[in-house]
């Protein structure tokens, strides 16, 4: 970020651009490098704005119609200076002046000598003229001090002011701003100064409207700065002259919001003079200028004058700026604090199922882009997202039809290697991966086994235990390879459960004949596809008394309801185990206070990406369980996992082992935990990911890395067939062996 002053280029760009006109008849086209280079960097510029500017998150569809015209223009431009007009023309879809197109060496030189400022003080009969400019280092700081002890005597006898600022062509050691020291001698009274204001993105709010306290974007701004005025009479109006190597100042617009200023300008004086610029290199000689926030007061010229070609000539700018002090016009407040814009969903193009070549390589801008600004987890891939970006745009640019499309967005939703990402609502999606069967398989000695049935009645004759080998006679592993390149699982665990899960699939409402060998040998099962269900708690016993004075918790199904009558039927046993091998109901924050005997320190540590205009880096928080003065559980507690531990089991596992020393029995978690967030992509999908950095209590990783037990346990094929809980009976084992103290009581 730097402040930038683009002087003379918005005529010098015209003038590039008629050249360009006259010589893309002749010249050659690009070559395929050059095209891709230039598409590469149209994206990256389109993404930077849509997030970080404070205007263009507002206009979505505006912004996207931008990028979809600009993308031939800039794929086909025969020369530079055609291809840095096809990137103005997107950038002017946002209204901003100061957001544009200039060449890398972007100033131009003025003819002649430069002028001589005049005094420091001087009289045009009774307006007082103030020209700073010829104040050079400490001896011209010491001669503005000793100016400013009569000044004030100076300003009671003036009508007006002309404080001269242009500072086109003078040393870079003149002063090109209004000092601050001298601003008090030009407010009557206080002075309310607004300031720079951000729009921020807290984490990626859900694209399609939804709202939530996690994900949010907000203006920032920061507290007014209060001038308080010199005692004495002011003069009824100060003028301000600038150039386009001026500072306009923030208390220059307030004074001028206030009524009592104006401003006059030479050449291309924009926002840009006050508020903060990236640079975005775009190649071949040019670059992009953004706006980065912008002054909450208005920013607005009351006379703009062209730049003069001759800086000894006639000066025409200070002829208007007097006349404006000596017949100024009617002094009227200016507008107050400039409107916020408001959130406005993203179009999805619900019916563009196979998109454009344009709007699918749209499609990839937009993924890249709000995985690059709000995916929690870049450290943690293997390979860095900005190097997918070529390929992205290649293959979708390539999809022969939608079912390519929709698959193409699948496979790249994998490379995040996140539990959470996931690609939905495009038909061809559905066709392809159906819903999964009405059981969990496992992966045991590298065949696919049954740990668990959730819907019985939907594939009758299938058993706990038994071994799958083949869907309507292909090898499962045949399947499985098929299914690969779109399935994630951030370890190599849970990759390997999902995707045993995603080649049992079938379309909804379809039955397939599964090849299954069980204890008696092979048999032949029939599975019928539905929707998942959850275990119905009115049928599911949620918690239990085992042999040993040990109680039992199935998370998987108790409502946060029963929490209060858990603990009653519990509190005396000697230990609890927490089955946290299915999805909690959100009973964990009901559980907390009756299980937190180490003082309420923190559980988990968040990490939400922060990006908008100045503002970059992460907005962190804490999570602990709320302070209660009732009954704490003084047993032990152990807590069952595996691969189907994931997101709020793991975080159910994190508030376990933070508040109670909990001992995790079994295998390593899924590690994908943090909430979920959700971009719009066309053809109506949604693109699902993590979208906040979750770490246990003490800030070691989890992502990618799970909970880890520290007694190992994993099922047997045999033991699954005789009807055994091989990780709860090794839990039990535990207890039983293990002299482990209970937590010491909290005072």
């Amino acid at each position: 970020m730097r402040r930038s002053r683009h002087g003379t280029c918005a005529v010098l760009i015209l003038g590039l651009l008629c050249l360009a006109g006259r010589a893309s008849a002749s010249a050659p086209p690009p070559s395929d490098a050059l095209r891709a280079e230039r598409r590469l960097r149209l994206v990256k510029l389109w993404g930077k704005v849509r997030f970080q500017h404070p205007w263009a998150f507002s206009k979505p569809a505006e912004w996207d119609a931008a990028f979809l015209s600009a993308l031939p223009r800039v794929e086909a431009a025969t020369s530079a200076e055609a291809y840095a007009a096809a990137v103005q023309g997107m950038l002017s879809a946002l209204g901003d002046d100061a957001t544009l197109v200039v060449p890398e060496e972007k100033r131009s030189t003025p003819q002649g000598p430069s002028p001589t400022p005049r005094p420091l003080k001087s009289w045009e009969e009774d307006v007082l003229v103030l020209d700073p400019r010829g104040l050079h280092g400490e001896e011209g700081r010491a001669r503005l001090g000793e100016a400013l002890g009569s000044l004030d005597a100076d300003l009671a006898r003036a009508r007006a002011v002309v404080l001269d600022l242009r500072s086109r062509g003078f040393s870079r050691y003149g002063l090109y701003w209004v000092p601050p020291e001298l601003m008090p001698h030009l407010v009557e009274g206080e002075l309310s100064v607004p300031g720079l204001r951000d729009v921020v993105h807290v984490g990626l709010r859900g694209q399609d409207g939804s709202d939530t306290p996690l994900y949010y974007t907000e203006f920032t701004l920061p507290a007014d700065e209060v001038i308080t005025g010199t005692p004495g009479k002011k003069p009824a109006l100060v003028v301000f002259l600038v150039d386009e190597y001026s500072v306009v100042t923030l208390p220059m617009l307030a004074l001028r919001a206030r009524g009592k200023a104006l401003l006059v300008t030479e050449g291309a004086v924009d926002v840009s003079s006050v508020n903060q610029q990236a640079v975005v290199p775009l190649g071949e000689g040019h670059q992009a200028l953004m706006s980065m926030n912008e002054p909450a007061v208005p920013f607005g010229a009351d006379l703009k004058l062209p730049a003069r070609a001759r800086l000894d000539g006639p000066d025409k700018g200070f002829s208007q700026a007097l006349a404006l002090a000596t017949r100024p016009p009617r002094a009227t407040p200016g507008p107050g604090y400039r409107p916020t814009v408001g959130w406005r969903p993203e179009p999805s193009y619900p019916e563009a199922l196979y998109p454009s070549r344009e709007l699918r390589l749209l499609a990839g801008a937009k993924l890249w882009t709000v995985v690059r600004g709000f995916f929690p987890y870049h450290h943690l891939m293997d390979t860095p997202w900005d190097d997918r970006l070529p390929e992205l745009l290649t293959k979708l640019e390539a999809a022969k039809d939608a079912r390519e499309y929709a698959l193409t967005l699948a496979e790249a939703a994998t490379w995040l290697q996140d539990g959470h990402a996931a690609m939905r609502g495009h038909p061809e999606l559905q066709r392809f991966f159906g819903v999964g069967p009405p059981c969990w398989v496992t992966d045991i000695d590298g065949r696919a086994v049954v740990l668990k049935l959730f819907s019985p009645e939907a594939i009758p004759g299938l058993a706990v235990g038994d071994i799958i080998e083949s869907v309507d006679g292909e090898p499962i592993e045949a399947r499985a390879r098929r299914f690969a390149p779109y399935v994630a699982g951030p370890t190599s665990g849970s990759l390997r459960d999902y995707l045993l899960r995603r080649a049992l699939s079938g379309p909804e409402g379809t039955t397939s004949t599964l090849g299954v060998r069980g204890p008696q040998g092979p048999k032949a099962v029939k599975v019928t596809y539905r929707p998942p269900a959850f275990p119905d708690a009115a049928k599911e016993t949620a918690f239990r008394v085992l042999d040993g004075d040990v109680g039992f918790v199935d998370a998987g199904v108790l409502e946060a309801w029963q929490v209060p009558e858990l603990f009653e039927k519990l509190q005396h046993t000697s230990a609890i185990v927490f089955d946290l091998r299915g999805y909690p109901r959100g009973s964990m924050w009901a559980l907390g206070p009756y299980f937190d005997v180490k003082g309420s320190r923190p559980y988990a540590l968040y990490e939400r990406p922060l990006v908008g205009g100045t503002r970059v880096g992460t907005h962190k928080a804490l999570d602990k369980v709320a302070w209660s003065d009732g009954p704490r559980y003084r047993g032990r507690v152990v807590a069952l996992i595996d691969s189907r531990t994931i997101s709020q089991a793991e975080h159910m596992g994190l508030m376990l082992e933070s508040i109670a020393d909990t001992v995790f029995v079994g295998s390593v978690t899924a590690g994908a935990d943090g909430d979920v967030t959700y971009a719009m992509l066309p053809g109506g999908i949604r693109f699902y990911f993590t979208g906040q950095d979750v770490r246990h209590g003490d800030g070691r990783q989890l992502q990618r890395k799970g909970l880890e037990p520290q007694v190992k346990a994993r099922p047997t094929i045999a033991g699954l067939q005789a009807g055994r809980d091989e990780v709860l009976e090794r839990a039990l084992q535990w207890l039983r062996e293990s002299s482990a103290p209970r937590p010491p009581r909290r005072e």
